[in-house]
């Protein structure tokens, strides 16, 4: 949004420029000399507005005005300010003896008198030579999404940079700001008839808490605990927007109950299992009623897509639902299907199609469809480098757009993962073929995929969010200067990235391991499986390293008078528990090999260490093998730190099971 004529530009230069919100004026009252988010990324923060156009001409008049009271200090006193407006206002009057003989005005009454006079759009029209930089201000911008992830996605998800018939809003909607439009929406809304108001898909009059028995308190208490915990590792929904909504009675019944079930494992409730499965099994019904209910099968509403996004790869109690929900479910509930119902692109962002009266579109639809488009793409890339199956979500037809996400000086958390997913697909394009699977993996193909994770690593993700290691190679811990309020958001974010880096070290390993290489010059078979290898091992590695300091940091809250404290992995179970349950199976599976053959059979080479010198093989072997197990035991400490929900206990189930394997074979 253009600032208003004669309002100086308080944000720095990047935060203008990423169209983000800036707390310089606040953080300088503070004594800090830099913003937040220019202090979060360690870079210098500036303001350097010279070049603006619509604020040097009033500079100018400024100094001139200056210079006149310095010349004729008197002349301040012989004419009010009213005879000033009248004398400008009359049509004989000549601006350039107005501009050398008028008294100066004071910066307010000038701004009160301009407007009248001025169109308020004349700004919009002043380009300024001066910046070179490409101008992106007709994009917004959410969660700090980049203009060129935006574009990227647009690409993907629209078919390209031009917004298709279903995304247009009406005519009156184009020339005007979106939230003020909103809010004469809203207004209309207000004095509708009551038949309008009960078409909505939800009012506010109902109670959604009494229809999974709940107390109004303990539900609320859900919704916010989402945005609070579940939402700040992968967010699908805009919480203002959101609640912006519901108040107004127009929010989704579905996205209500997916966002309260989702939450409500964060909330201070006991027993919240049989509570969180009422919840989800109230989310299908209502899902399923709106599917039902849709005017076209190509046609679904934004909150409910938002509301499949948030609860896809459910575990439902089967027992206390329908049939018949269980068999729907099974269709329309699973990530293909949210994957192609975006690709769709025919998303309602308002009431439902046919109903009397006029209606109103949903909070900042277009920046939740674009948040929208970011999550689905990134989860379906390593869901389906997890699956090995090739995905539906087609390639960009412009891979300079591609190439260039993000930009460092101005990468985000989100910018880091779009970029690492499109790391992802071409892993999977390259390993998951057909003549892999029958010649094995070339080793050229496996030397780019290396170098293109370790240009992801050096180059394209932000510097505030990459791994650091000491002369050692070990990582280095991160140094949080943050607030307690938001110490662990950044821990939370490089956590989540660097264990998906990790996962896509061990995604090649497995491809590997199951296609073998194919043989090509002399000794490049063996020196690329040992790459591998190698590659495998550092990222185990990292991985334990990971789950020990994040254990320092933690999100806590007041509820009910009660402090109550997450883990990071807490968090986010679907990828870091998940993450790191994998890395457990893959060590014992590890050791079991390294008891079988010793390390010197899968190797070659052993490490020499100067206590072990004396001692047996088969003692040395054994040493080997503890290594091992205390790391598997360390992953499974990590894993259980997901205490919040409920399918940690059958995950922590299949790691004893495993490492009690472990442990028989060692014994024998």
């Amino acid at each position: 949004m253009r600032l208003k004529r004669g309002v100086e530009r308080a944000s720095c230069d990047f935060c203008h420029r990423r169209k983000i919100k800036c707390d310089r004026p606040l953080r300088e009252s503070q004594g800090h000399d830099s913003c937040s988010p220019c202090s979060l990324r360690g870079i210098q923060c500036l303001l350097d507005d010279s070049d603006d156009v619509r604020l040097r001409r009033r500079r100018r008049a400024v100094v001139r005005d200056e210079e006149r009271v310095e010349q004729s200090p008197s002349l301040l006193t012989t004419a009010p300010a009213d005879a000033i407006v009248q004398n400008f206002n009359h049509p004989s009057a000549n601006a350039i003896t107005f501009d050398r003989e008028v008294v100066p005005v004071s910066s307010q009454s000038l701004e009160q008198s301009l407007p009248s006079y001025f169109p308020s759009n004349l700004d919009d029209g002043i380009s300024s030579s001066l910046d070179q930089s490409p101008d992106f201000s007709f994009i917004d911008t959410p969660f700090e999404l980049s203009p060129e992830s935006i574009l990227f996605l647009d690409q993907i998800f629209l078919g390209g940079f031009e917004t298709p018939l279903e995304y247009l809003q009406p005519q009156t909607l184009t020339d005007i700001d979106i939230q003020s439009s909103m809010a004469a929406d809203l207004t209309t809304q207000n004095s509708a008839s009551e038949s309008l108001r009960e078409a909505s898909a939800f009012n506010t009059s109902q109670k959604p808490w009494l229809d999974c028995g709940l107390d109004e308190a303990t539900f609320y208490s859900a919704l916010h605990a989402y945005f609070d915990f579940a939402s700040v590792h992968l967010p699908i929904l805009i919480e203002d927007a959101f609640w912006q909504d519901y108040r107004a009675g127009r929010c989704s019944l579905a996205l209500v109950y997916a966002i309260a079930c989702r939450g409500i494992s964060f909330s201070s409730t006991l027993e919240s299992w049989d509570e969180q499965q009422r919840l989800a099994l109230k989310f299908r019904e209502k899902f399923l009623e709106a599917q039902q209910n849709s005017t076209s099968k190509s046609v679904m509403r934004l909150d409910d897509l938002e509301a499949l996004a948030i609860m896809v790869n459910w575990t439902y109690d089967e027992t206390q639902s329908l049939s018949l929900h269980s068999q729907l479910g099974k269709l329309f509930l699973t990530h293909e299907a949210l994957v192609l119902a975006t690709l769709q692109c025919q998303m309602q962002d308002r009431d439902e199609a046919g109903q009397p009266g006029p209606t109103v579109p949903l909070a900042r639809s277009k920046e939740r469809r674009k948040l929208l488009f970011w999550h689905v793409y990134g989860l379906d890339a390593f869901h389906s480098l997890d699956q090995k199956t090739i995905s539906r979500i087609p390639d960009s037809k412009n891979s300079e757009v591609s190439s260039k996400l993000p930009r460092i000086d101005s990468g985000s958390y989100l910018d880091a993962i779009l970029s690492l997913a499109i790391v992802a697909r071409e892993i999977l394009q390259v390993l998951v073929t057909v003549s892999t699977k029958r010649n094995g993996v070339k080793c050229t193909d496996l030397m780019n995929i290396y170098d293109r994770l370790n240009h992801w690593q050096k180059h394209d993700c932000p510097s505030h969010l990459r791994k650091k290691r000491d002369a050692d190679g070990k990582l280095v811990p991160l140094t949080i200067n943050e607030s307690s309020k938001t110490k662990f958001l950044q821990p939370l974010h490089c956590t989540i990235l660097w264990l998906l880096e990790i996962n896509c070290y061990m995604q090649i390993e497995d491809c590997v391991s199951q296609y073998g290489v194919q043989t090509g010059a002399p000794l490049e078979g063996e020196m690329m499986a040992l790459r591998v290898e190698f590659e495998a091992l550092r990222a185990v590695y990292d991985g334990m390293e990971i789950s020990r300091w994040m254990r320092q940091y933690s999100a806590s809250t007041m509820r009910g008078g009660i402090t109550q404290s997450h883990s990071l992995i807490d968090l986010a179970p679907s990828i870091a528990r998940d993450i790191c349950a994998g890395l457990c199976f893959w060590t014992c599976a590890r050791g079991k090999k390294v008891f079988r053959h010793g390390s010197s059979g899968l190797t070659n080479i052993r490490p020499r260490n100067r206590q072990q010198e004396g001692k047996s093989e088969k003692d040395q072997r054994k040493q080997d093998v503890n290594d091992y197990r205390e790391v598997a035991k360390e992953f499974r400490s990590a894993v259980a730190t997901a205490e919040s929900h409920r399918d940690t206990k059958y995950v922590l189930e299949r790691l004893d099971k495993q490492i009690a394997s472990f442990e028989q074979v060692v014994a024998q």
